[in-house]
C-alpha cells in the first residue's frame, strides 16, 4: 500500500469525480483532520491468471481473464471468441407467452407493452413493439411516468388502458411484485404476461404467464439476462416461429443497451449479446436512425464504453427529469425517419445536457452539508436535497458516495398522481457495507425500500424528523466501519514502462472487449515523463487535463485542479490504461489517467 499527501486545499478546490464504472475503482480523496490522501493499493491477482498463461495466453490476457472469472481454456476460448446464445425454447413458460400472444393477434385484440423508464426498461419495450408490429399485432407501449407514477404498473394505468381497449398486458422489466396490479388485470377480465429480471419475492404475482429467471426452478441455463435481454428471447422465439430469425437479430442492439446501462455482468450470454450488438452496429447496414443520430461518434468504432457514457445516459435522462419523459427515447428508438430522428436526438441531447448541469448543481449543494457530517462523525450520510428532482437523486449520491467513499443516501420531495408529498431516496454504498441489510433494520421508517449490497431506493414521509432518525439508526447500524473501511483505495493491475505503450498492446486491449461490469478494464501503472511547459485546460470550465509526452497524449477528467496544484510536474507516476480517442474522422491513441502522483528528484 502507498499513501502519499498532497498540498492542503479546501473541499470547493476539487472538481466532481467522472464516473468510469469500467475500472477497478474510480479516483477519491479521504479527508482526514484536514488534509488529504490517495491510497494507491495493487490489486490480487487471481490464482487463475498464472494457469492461464500456463495454457499459452499472454500475461495481459490471461490477467483480464482472470479477474473475469475465467478458470480454464475452454472458458477462455468462449470469452475471447464464442458469440453462442442458447435456445430460448429452454425458458420456462416461453411457450404459454408465445400461445397467449398468438390468440391475441388473431382475435385482433389490443396488446399493451408495459415498460419502465430506465434504459433497460425503454429498450425492452421497444424490442416487444417491435417483435408485435412485426407479428401483425394491434399494440401500443406504455412506460410509467417516473415522477407521477413511479417504479412499474399501476391501477391508474390499467385502468386507462383498458378504457383503450387492453385485452392483454405485457409488462416487461417490471411486474414480478405487481401483486395487486395484476389480480386487478385478471379481475378486470383482461389477461398479463409477466416477463421481469428481477428478484422474486415470497409471492408472485396471479399472470397469465409468468417468466423471471430467478424463480426457483428456471430451466434457461444463463440467469444474468436484463429485462431487454429477456425480452430479445421472446423476440427471438416468436420470430423463429414464423421463420423470421434475421429480423430478431435486428433487435440485438437493442439488447445490448439494456444490458450494459443496467449494469449486468459482461458474462456468458451478456457477452454474446454485446458481442453480436458491437459487429452489428459496426458494420456498413446499420439501419437504426435513432441511435445514428443520437451518438455523435464513428459507428465503425463503438464500444460497450461508449454506449455507457453517451448513449445509455441519453436515454436514462429525460425520463429522470421531465413528465412521461421516457416516452422521447422510446419513440427515438422506434423512429426509421432521419429527419424525424435527428430532431428527436436533439431533444434528448438537450435533456441529457441539462440533466448533467442540475446533477452538478445539487452535488455542489450538498458537499457543505456532507463536510459538516463527516465532521460530526457521520459514517453514513444522509441528505435531503429540496428542490431537487428526484430523478437524479441518485447520481447526486453516487457522487457524494465517490467524493467521500461514504454510503450515501439522497432524499428529494416528490409528488404523487393525489397531490400527496412524500421524501423519495436512492442510497448508494462502498465495499464492506450492505446498503440492503442496513436498510432493513429500518423499515419501520420507510413507506417503501427495495434494492442490493450498494444500491437501493427508498421513501419516507415529509417528515424531518424521521429523516433525522434514520440518520441516527443508519450510523449506528455503520459503528462497525473503520477508517481502514473508510478510506478510499485506487487499485492497479500491473506495471508497464511507456516503451510498453506500443500497438501491440493497444490490439491486444481491443481483442479483449467488450469491457463493463464483471470484465474490468485492467489499470496499469506507468512512470510518464511529460514534455516541458505541455498541458491543456480542457472543458468548459476547464476542469480536465491533457499532458503531452514524446510519442503519446495522455487525458485525465477532473484532474486539472490536482495538476496545478502539484505545481506542473514534469514526471509522475500515474494509474490509467491505453485508449482511442476518435476525433473529426481521425483516430488517435491515448493514455486515460485515472490518477497521478508528482515524482520529486530523489525518486
Amino acid at each position: 500500500m502507498r499513501r502519499r499527501k498532497l498540498l492542503s486545499v479546501s473541499a470547493e478546490g476539487f472538481f466532481l469525480a467522472y464516473q468510469m464504472s469500467v475500472i477497478h475503482s474510480s479516483i477519491a480523496v479521504f479527508k482526514i483532520k484536514k488534509e488529504e490522501f490517495i491510497v494507491w493499493k495493487k490489486a490480487d491477482i487471481p490464482t487463475s491468471a498464472q494457469r492461464l498463461q500456463r495454457e499459452g495466453y499472454s500475461k495481459l490476457t490471461a490477467l483480464v481473464m482472470a479477474n473475469a472469472g475465467v478458470e480454464n481454456k475452454e472458458q477462455a476460448e468462449e470469452f475471447l471468441h464464442s458469440e453462442t446464445v442458447h435456445d430460448p425454447a429452454k425458458i420456462r413458460n416461453i411457450e404459454k407467452v408465445s400461445e397467449i400472444i398468438w390468440d391475441h393477434i388473431y382475435r385482433k385484440e389490443k396488446i399493451c407493452v408495459f415498460g419502465d423508464y430506465d434504459c433497460d426498461g425503454v429498450t425492452s419495450a421497444a424490442i416487444l413493439y417491435l417483435m408485435l408490429k412485426r407479428l401483425g399485432a394491434d399494440v401500443m407501449a406504455r412506460l410509467p411516468d417516473r415522477i407521477y407514477e413511479g417504479y412499474g404498473i399501476s391501477m391508474e394505468a390499467i385502468r386507462e388502458e383498458i378504457a383503450l381497449g387492453t385485452k392483454l398486458f405485457i409488462t416487461v422489466d417490471n411486474g414480478i411484485k405487481a401483486i395487486a396490479e395484476i389480480e386487478e388485470i385478471r379481475r378486470q377480465g383482461c389477461k398479463s404476461i409477466v416477463l421481469d429480471h428481477h428478484q422474486p419475492g415470497e409471492v408472485l404475482p396471479d399472470a397469465d404467464a409468468l417468466v423471471d429467471l430467478w424463480i426457483e426452478g428456471e430451466t434457461y441455463p444463463f440467469h444474468e439476462l436484463t429485462g431487454s435481454g429477456l425480452a430479445w428471447k421472446v423476440a427471438c422465439y416468436m420470430l423463429t416461429l414464423v421463420d423470421d430469425y434475421d429480423y430478431a437479430m435486428e433487435l440485438v442492439d437493442l439488447a445490448a443497451f439494456g444490458t450494459i446501462a443496467d449494469v449486468a455482468p459482461l458474462i456468458g450470454e451478456n457477452r454474446s449479446i454485446v458481442k453480436r450488438a458491437l459487429r452489428k452496429m459496426r458494420s456498413c447496414w446499420y439501419k437504426r436512425e435513432g441511435v445514428k443520430a443520437l451518438y455523435d461518434g464513428p459507428l465503425d468504432r463503438i464500444t460497450a464504453e461508449n454506449i455507457a457514457f453517451k448513449i445509455a445516459p441519453c436515454i436514462n435522462a429525460s425520463g429522470r427529469l421531465d413528465v412521461r419523459g421516457a416516452d422521447l427515447p422510446l419513440l427515438l428508438l422506434l423512429e426509421d425517419r432521419p429527419e424525424i430522428a435527428e430532431f428527436l436526438a436533439e431533444r434528448l441531447t438537450d435533456c441529457n445536457n441539462r440533466r448533467k448541469s442540475i446533477q452538478k448543481e445539487w452535488c455542489g449543494r450538498m458537499e457543505e452539508t456532507a463536510l459538516k457530517m463527516i465532521e460530526q462523525g457521520d459514517k453514513v450520510l444522509v441528505l435531503l436535497a429540496d428542490g431537487a428532482p428526484s430523478g437524479v437523486v441518485g447520481l447526486v449520491a453516487g457522487n457524494l458516495k465517490e467524493k467521500y467513499n461514504r454510503p450515501t443516501i439522497v432524499f428529494a420531495p416528490k409528488q404523487d398522481s393525489s397531490g400527496k408529498t412524500v421524501w423519495t431516496g436512492s442510497g448508494r454504498s462502498i465495499k464492506g457495507f450492505h446498503l440492503l441489510n442496513a436498510l432493513k433494520t429500518c423499515e419501520d421508517f420507510f413507506l417503501a425500500y427495495g434494492g442490493h449490497e450498494l444500491a437501493a431506493g427508498m421513501s419516507i414521509p415529509e417528515n424531518e424528523e424521521v429523516l433525522s432518525q434514520l440518520r441516527t439508526r443508519l450510523n449506528q447500524v455503520a459503528e462497525y466501519l473503520s477508517e481502514t473501511d473508510l478510506m478510499p483505495m485506487t487499485y492497479w493491475d500491473t506495471e508497464i514502462t511507456e516503451a510498453e505503450l506500443t500497438n501491440s498492446l493497444y490490439e491486444e486491449l481491443k481483442s479483449l472487449e467488450p469491457f463493463g461490469e464483471g470484465v474490468k478494464k485492467p489499470v496499469f501503472k506507468m512512470r510518464m515523463h511529460l514534455l516541458p511547459k505541455r498541458h491543456m485546460l480542457m472543458g468548459a470550465d476547464k476542469s480536465h487535463l491533457k499532458l503531452f509526452c514524446e510519442n503519446y497524449s495522455a487525458v485525465g477528467f477532473s484532474l486539472a485542479d490536482k495538476y496545478i496544484r502539484s505545481e506542473l510536474p514534469e514526471v509522475i507516476d500515474a494509474l490509467g490504461y491505453p485508449c482511442e480517442n476518435c476525433f473529426n474522422g481521425k483516430v488517435k491513441q491515448e493514455f486515460m489517467l485515472v490518477d497521478f502522483e508528482p515524482v520529486t528528484e530523489n525518486e
